[in-house]
């Protein structure tokens, strides 16, 4: 058996192993100027896309493995640390999941002086993303706890929960197609409202002073009474609610002496007629206390510069790419209650291997660029372009010298020569330069004009910054633990990075810089586009960052429906038409039983209050 000091020896030599070999590996490589460019990207991508990084996911030692690999690329390379203190790391925090708190408890007080103190991880336990808070108030069954006005169903309908303590079961009412062929909840898969946090936020909103969570009896029905651990589902950031789940035994103990029916009595009715059957739970309050801390993780951009050359070298380019992915699929994965690592190879080992190997390239010209050149990469993406986010608001380089931003994120699954190049509409010169570049390279490009979307040349352009954004879209892999080195293409992957050095070339030494240019949002493309269909056009600009109930918007397009209705930035859509909307992905189903030309009202949160606005929709365009 290993003494301590032995184990200690060991752990630190694996430590150190982990960084060397693959840091090893890759400076053997970059030194045989014979060899061929795809061994270099391999090498970084094996690695990038290894289970040792477990997935890059925030908060894991993978992503600062991840980034101490970057960092030494970087340095190899020849770059100059971008951080004040001769640092490559530029680090902060980001929300990281939650524990417990010392004090958690539930006590139900019934009729005639009865007490129940709740045992807690017995009877009840605090769910991960719950809000911290004390309560004192009467009791009230929710049903499901579904607002769904799209599929006529709302078990707050009628009922007064401001204040109380609602009592909810999990997922949604079980409907067959035998009984309706159309019926909205049919059991096969849950719709966006069977969410614990679409659930907590609903209640929220409806008034209640705190949440309770039952398990429904038509799931798990040889265990009535086990409960989650702490960190099921765990999300990243808590809620402002508190959420505990209590036990079938404690709910129906409440339900038969306070409403006359049984957990299953009440599923059962409400499955039979898709009815609510929200009910007063007369005679019993509930009296706790939740405490949940929210964890923070230390993370890091990594940032280098290769400088320029006089008259313009104080003018910057950046070339990005976001470095975290999903960890083990906690949250993100499109292959729910599946725990494994999701490796990220093509999201975005791809695009942090093509920072990485333009630094090289770039680096190694005869003649230096006329303006620097910023090597970023971001994590946090995967949390709302959180890394990018911090960047902007404490940027290495004036952002008022800043000309371009070029993005990379998923560049490494060529497919039929299709490339799409987001924001080419956000600078006159962009469009006829990538088209004229790609003259030789021949990829089909898919233009779209605007800067807006889900990664992270969006907070550069909310800086009125031009940016250009390259990948090769969606495919079955997206965001599922299949996503892995040796389905990457690295033929196409060198041939999009030798697209992307020549872009960049141009614009660091072109005489005058682009001039930004407003754009609107973007059309859906790909597998996106395969899923939306033909979509009406709203122009909502989301702040991808925050973390509200509705959709908080950072600005409008120009032009744009929503611009000529009258919402602007700062504001908050809670409902669109008759669907409310607690997240953007409720905005984007909203949307879609909507057509072109439709006029309808939306409700934002200006200032604390609810204003109507009628908005006439158009169709989206490139």
């Amino acid at each position: 058996m290993a003494t301590r000091l032995q184990s200690a020896r060991r752990f630190v030599f694996a430590v150190f192993a982990a960084l060397l070999v693959p840091a090893l590996v890759a400076a053997a490589i970059f030194r045989g100027e014979d060899t061929p460019a795809t061994a270099r990207l391999l090498a970084d991508i094996k690695y990038l896309a290894s289970d040792e990084l477990e997935g890059r996911g925030v908060g894991t030692k993978g992503l600062d493995l991840a980034a101490e690999y970057v960092r030494e690329q970087f340095k190899r390379a020849g770059l100059k640390p971008a951080v004040a203190g001769e640092s490559f790391f530029q680090e902060f925090e980001l929300p990281n999941g939650s524990r417990l708190g010392q004090t958690n408890r539930l006590t139900l007080n019934g009729p005639n002086g009865k007490t129940i103190e709740l045992a807690f991880n017995k009877d009840f336990i605090p769910i991960a993303l719950s809000g911290t808070g004390r309560f004192d108030a009467p009791l009230v069954f929710a049903g499901y706890g579904i607002t769904a006005p799209e599929f006529n169903y709302d078990d707050y309908a009628d009922a007064d929960v401001k204040g109380k303590v609602v009592v909810v079961m999990r997922h949604e009412p079980v409907q067959t197609e035998d009984e309706n062929p159309h019926a909205p909840f049919l059991g096969k898969a849950d719709t966006q409202h069977a969410a614990i946090k679409r659930k907590a936020a609903n209640a929220a909103r409806h008034g209640a002073a705190a949440i309770l969570i039952v398990t429904d009896p038509y799931s798990l029905r040889s265990q009535p009474d086990k409960l989650f651990e702490f960190g099921y589902g765990e999300e990243w950031r808590t809620l402002s609610i508190p959420l505990a789940q209590i036990t079938r035994s404690v709910a129906d103990t409440i339900l038969k002496s306070g409403a006359g029916k049984t957990l299953a009595d009440f599923e059962a009715a409400i499955d039979a007629g898709l009815k609510p059957q929200t009910a007063e739970i007369k005679g019993w309050r509930c009296t706790g206390e939740i405490t949940v801390e929210q964890k923070q993780a230390k993370v890091k951009n990594v940032l280098g510069v290769l400088e320029g050359r006089d008259p313009r070298a104080d003018e910057t380019i950046v070339i990005g790419a976001h470095m975290d992915h999903l960890g083990y699929g906690e949250s993100g994965t499109l292959a729910p209650g599946v725990k494994e690592i999701h490796n990220g190879a093509d999201d975005n080992a791809s695009g942090t291997t093509g920072v990485i190997e333009l630094a090289r390239r770039l680096a190694r010209r005869d003649q230096p660029l006329a303006r620097r050149v910023l090597f970023a990469t971001f994590t946090g993406e995967e949390r709302g372009l959180l890394g990018s986010e911090h960047y902007v608001k404490n940027p290495a380089v004036p952002l008022e010298k800043t000309v371009t931003m070029i993005n990379l994120d998923m560049i490494g699954r060529l497919k039929n020569e299709k490339l799409i190049v987001e924001g080419v509409g956000t600078a006159k010169e962009f469009r006829p330069l990538v088209e004229s570049l790609n003259s030789t390279r021949r990829f089909k490009l898919s233009p779209v004009t605007s800067g807006i979307g889900p990664s992270d040349q969006t907070s550069f352009y909310q800086k009125r910054i031009p940016v250009l954004f390259f990948w090769t879209d969606y495919h079955p892999d997206y965001h599922r633990p299949s996503d892995d080195w040796d389905k990457i293409s690295l033929e196409g992957l060198d041939r999009v990075i030798g697209l992307v050095e020549d872009v960049a070339v141009e614009l660091a030494n072109a005489e005058s810089r682009p001039e930004f240019i407003e754009t609107p949002m973007k059309a859906p493309a790909g597998a996106a586009a395969d899923a939306c269909g033909e979509r009406p056009y709203l122009g909502s600009i989301p702040a991808f960052g925050e973390e509200v109930d509705g959709v908080l918007l950072t600005g409008v397009s120009p032009g744009s429906p929503a611009e000529k209705a009258g919402i602007r930035a700062g504001d908050t859509i809670v409902q669109f038409g008759a669907i409310e909307v607690h997240s953007l992905q409720d905005l984007q189903v909203a949307l879609t039983s909507h057509k072109p030309g439709e006029t309808v009202k939306v409700i934002v949160l200006r200032e604390k209050e609810r204003k109507s606005i009628s908005v006439t929709l158009t169709r989206r365009s490139n």
